[in-house]
């Protein structure tokens, strides 16, 4: 069942007061703070991560985000977590208020207090009101010091996560969905998978550890009671979990291949944390420097205490790494966030632990994961030697590889003898050689073969080229005409036979092998035989001899003895016995050129081996054709 496109998905909308009716729409629904939960989670600080829902409409409805049908039926998606960092470099996510949606918790911890301290640097210089400098900047250190604790004590217990958090990590997630009328709930999301497939595919770069493409629907994002009653009959989405957990998995039907969670890139959090830390070690100095200089001005002794910018600064690093600065403060203030630095160290030594230990499994599990894709695409790769004699059917295998969408011929050289590489054709990598006729010449097919597969490790070897039919429509009331493809069933050898004389007759004993081709190459080019447009392929026997026949007593001798053969030829003796030495699989397809007795020119020569050669290429491309099994 594939997923079908909405029938009504027009633009989103780009005006911010469309997505701030949209929004009151939402705070209207009675699961208002659960969908809020969902689509702007409190993470670890007082305020909520993401923007106000209507900029927050607005900022997804810009990068695509936004599927929106209407005012009462639309859907937000976020990005998979751990794909944030292919997503925040894409064009999508570079947008100004792509950046502000992801940095609102940063903004909302630093921008008051900087604001603040910012406004008390000219108070400062207005005799005036310069008092008012001193009261802001203990507010903006009450404001970052709030922040710390609530985000400490999230962090210590652990706030309550809910238990469909996992699924926005490693999917396409659906975290608020708005409609009104139930019976439409189904093209909504529908809908919304679509979007997400356009949305992976056009700005993140495919992974294999991803696994197949579905979206998680959180159930606490939808908002209404009939729209979740709704979401457990729809046929696009199924549960989770078998106890039913919140998620919603919204799919495309068919194959289903989990992700790795292992190999995906763990979240950065380090950066930010680092980056916290030290603004929080800035301010603190001022604000610990100002305390202490205050007291110590009116003793009238400064010495030893952190009562500049700097010595405030390097005391509470010393402090956060327990080391001594040898300065003692004296404020009870200046005291207290001296005992707080310590705590601040051991976490940030326990983040960066964690964080060391997760990059490393993360690292290993890409190497796992490398290595088990090279091993499956060794094991589905498959490389064909194609083997000719003449010019012609060299150059009608060439041109036939390269009306197949393969790259030019590469002429190399492998074990002393001259080779063109075809580059591949889907899976299937072909290297094509050329011998002399026959078996038996140091050039000849056997010879050839033997170092050829030696060399090359082939997976199967094809012999091409040109034959002479055994059951001409003319000659011998068969079904063959010239330039019809023969495929080699069995070889038979007409070579080896004890010529004898029995009452002044002579007689032949045929003691040549009738060998069978390889099972999986026999299999492909017989399947290959569908589809195909071309002159006819007839599959059967095969007779092989050092003998080029042109004379119609040899021909009809042949047919006598082997009435079951389809052709002859000179090469495919030589080619088996090679390959058998080897464990290589072997076949022929050869287009018929003549009949045996005559006839023989160059314009058939080229129409037949064009047509095999053209086989040849459709059997390798029809996808038949097995991996071989290299474990025997």
């Amino acid at each position: 069942m594939s997923a079908s496109p909405a029938p009504h998905d027009p633009s989103p909308p780009l005006d911010l007061h469309a997505c701030r009716e949209a929004a009151r729409s939402v705070r209207a629904s009675p699961y208002r703070r659960q969908v809020y939960d969902a689509v702007r989670p409190h993470e670890t600080s007082i305020h909520r991560s993401r923007l106000p829902l209507g900029p927050l409409l607005y900022a997804a409805a810009r990068d695509g985000r936004l599927v929106w049908h209407a005012a009462d039926e639309f859907a937000l998606l976020e990005p998979p977590i751990a794909r944030t960092r292919d997503w925040t470099g894409s064009d999508a996510g570079r947008t100004w208020l792509a950046r502000l949606d992801r940095s609102w918790e940063h903004v909302m911890f630093a921008g008051p207090p900087f604001l603040l301290m910012a406004l008390a640097l000219p108070i400062a210089f207005i005799p005036a009101v310069g008092r008012m400098a001193l009261l802001l900047i203990p507010i903006a250190m009450a404001w970052l010091v709030a922040q710390l604790a609530v985000g400490l004590l999230r962090l210590v217990f652990h706030h309550r996560a809910a238990p469909d958090d996992g699924a926005r990590g490693l999917h396409w997630t659906v975290t608020l969905c708005h409609v009104a009328d139930p019976a439409h709930l189904d093209r909504l999301l529908r809908a919304a998978l679509n979007r997400s497939k356009d949305l992976a595919d056009a700005h993140i770069r495919a992974d294999v550890a991803d696994g197949t493409h579905v979206v998680m629907c959180l159930e606490r994002g939808i908002t209404t009671a009939a729209a979740r009653a709704a979401a457990a009959r729809v046929s696009s989405v199924v549960q989770a979990d078998p106890v039913p957990t919140g998620v919603l998995v919204v799919r495309d039907g068919g194959h289903f291949q989990p992700p790795d969670p292992e190999a995906q890139r763990p979240l950065s959090f380090i950066p930010r944390l680092l980056t916290a830390v030290a603004l929080m070690i800035v301010v603190e100095a001022g604000f610990v420097a100002d305390r202490e200089r205050s007291a110590c001005r009116a003793a009238g002794d400064c010495a030893g205490r952190p009562a500049t910018w700097l010595d405030a600064g390097s005391w509470l690093l010393g402090r956060m790494v327990f080391q001594d600065r040898g300065l003692v403060a004296a404020t009870g203030s200046a005291q207290w966030l001296g005992f707080l630095m310590p705590v601040v160290g051991i976490v940030v030594v326990l983040c960066l632990v964690v964080a060391g230990r997760r990059h490393a499994r993360y690292l290993r599990k890409r190497r796992e994961l490398r290595y088990r894709h090279l091993r499956t695409a060794f094991a589905d790769s498959v490389r064909v030697l194609v083997l000719v004699v003449l010019d012609i059917e060299r150059d009608a295998v060439i041109q036939a590889v390269a009306q197949a969408g393969g790259p030019d011929a590469e002429p190399d050289t492998a074990g002393g003898h001259a080779i063109f590489r075809l580059g591949r054709l889907g899976k299937i990598e072909v290297i094509l050689a050329q011998s002399t006729q026959g078996t038996v010449t140091p050039a000849a097919m056997m010879p050839t073969a033997n170092r050829l597969i030696e060399k090359l490790r082939p997976d199967y070897v094809v012999l091409t080229g040109i034959c002479f039919g055994l059951w001409s429509r003319e000659l011998d009331g068969g079904d063959q005409d010239l330039g019809d493809v023969v495929v080699s069933e069995y070889v038979h050898n007409v070579d080896h036979r004890r010529v004898t004389s029995v009452d002044g007759v002579e007689q032949i004993l045929w003691r040549g092998e009738r060998v069978q081709a390889t099972r999986a190459l026999l299999s492909a080019f017989r399947a290959a035989t569908q589809g195909w447009v071309g002159p006819r392929v007839h599959v059967g026997a095969v007779l092989s001899a050092n003998v080029l026949s042109d004379s119609t007593a040899f021909r009809a001798g042949l047919r006598r003895a082997f009435p079951e053969a389809s052709a002859g030829e000179m090469e495919l003796t030589g080619l088996y016995a090679a390959a058998a030495n080897h464990g290589c699989g072997w076949i022929m397809a050869k287009g018929i050129s003549d009949w045996g007795a005559g006839g023989l020119t160059d314009d058939t020569r080229r129409t037949a081996a064009g047509a095999a050669a053209a086989f040849v290429v459709h059997a390798l491309t029809y996808g038949t054709l097995p991996p071989p099994d290299r474990d025997r």
